[in-house]
């Protein structure tokens, strides 16, 4: 027997009009609660939260408009108030530093965001659209912008793995006698207190300046200029890198 639609499913007065039953009633208020905390579930995430979200929207406002308890103070100049689409279709606010001259300044949080973005000032339009971190501060929505000016490329967390990888095989070579033993040993020492080291601590620093990643580049450089601790310390280094939330 074929189920009946949600139509089908009410009861049908002599005139012909549909009566809604009081189980149906029931549903539609259990669908009100659950939009309503889905609506409200995003103001109760701890600060520190970081999400992806995406900017759909900008204008300038008066300095008034900004909420006295948001972090940012623009004083008696003006904001850009941004609207981000966060995961699942919702839109918040998000207010950023507006240059009145025109051209703003490196420290600014909208030339942070600028040049996190690699978008030059006078390609503003370039952000609607773009993926951008969003942070809870405070209880309010902001944008998540790293501390220090981007560094880096992204390119050196392949010499990463690659110097990692010839470190096994140079150890292993060692080990099993395969070949000669001092160029070898001069590779696996090259590898171990140069090409490793660095190229850990550039993408460290690209990794920090282009996601959520806090770790310090001078740490896990250390830690990779140290025979036998590197191979352990990178693979601990590669996780915590694929679990980073980039710009």
């Amino acid at each position: 027997m074929a189920e009946r639609t949600d139509e089908e499913s009410r009861s049908v007065d002599t005139t012909g009009e549909a009566i809604e039953r009081p189980e149906d009633r029931a549903a539609e208020r259990f669908l009100d609660l659950e939009s309503e905390l889905a609506a409200g579930s995003d103001a109760t995430l701890p600060d520190g939260t970081v999400r992806p979200g995406r900017l759909v929207d900008a204008a300038p406002v008066p300095g008034a408009d900004v909420p006295e308890e948001y972090p940012l103070d623009p004083g008696d100049g003006r904001a850009l108030a941004v609207t981000l689409e966060l995961e699942g279709g919702r839109s918040v606010p998000a207010y950023l530093d507006w240059p009145e001259n025109g051209d703003p300044a490196e420290e600014s949080t909208l030339g942070r965001l600028l040049a996190g973005l690699d978008i030059a000032p006078e390609q503003l339009a370039k952000l609607y659209g773009r993926e951008v971190l969003v942070e809870v501060v405070d209880g309010r929505y902001t944008l998540y912008l790293p501390d220090e000016p981007p560094r880096g490329t992204g390119r050196d967390r392949y010499g990463v793995i690659a110097g990692v990888a010839t470190s096994v095989a140079t150890l292993a070579g060692l080990a099993l006698g395969v070949g000669p033993g001092a160029p070898l040993l001069l590779l696996f020492v090259l590898l171990t207190l140069f090409l490793l080291p660095v190229f850990t601590y550039r993408d460290a620093w690209y990794l920090r300046t282009h996601s959520d990643w806090e770790g310090g580049p001078v740490f896990w450089a250390t830690l990779a200029a140290l025979p036998g601790v590197n191979l352990l310390s990178t693979a601990m280094y590669l996780r915590d890198r694929s679990g980073a939330i980039f710009l």
